[in-house]
């Protein structure tokens, strides 16, 4: 939480000095080193065929979802930008519900709602 409220602002503050798709592909290598050594020293690795499967689709999505956050940050208003990408958790309901089975709870439906309201505040 910390540590992407505080990118948050550097993206913002970066746009200025470097364009969303060079900041974005900067960070992503940067993220890849760290993540790579980590790897490296991380004892129990589990890598199946549908695995990397997986993980090609999840990274297709995650940069094309980056680069739109990156922009939106530096061309709009930070705290509105923000607020929109960590609503996808009604995306992730969504999809849970339809294609996972799981059932959605009255709380679950508040919390959506409450987050539709967040944004709608935010943008006055």
């Amino acid at each position: 939480m910390l540590g992407y409220g505080i990118t948050a602002i550097i993206y913002k503050l970066s746009n200025k000095n470097i364009d969303a798709v060079s900041m974005s592909f900067l960070t992503v290598v940067v993220m890849a080193i760290g993540l790579g050594i980590f790897w490296i020293f991380t004892k129990d690795k589990h890598i199946t065929p549908k695995g990397i499967e997986f993980a090609v689709i999840a990274g297709v999505i995650a940069a094309i979802s980056f680069l739109a956050y990156v922009f939106s940050v530096q061309i709009g208003k930070v705290s509105i930008s923000t607020t929109l990408r960590s609503l996808g958790f009604v995306v992730t309901i969504l999809i849970a519900v339809l294609f996972l089975a799981e059932k959605i709870t009255l709380l679950k439906v508040l919390g959506i709602g409450f987050g539709v309201i967040a944004i709608i505040l935010l943008t006055l």
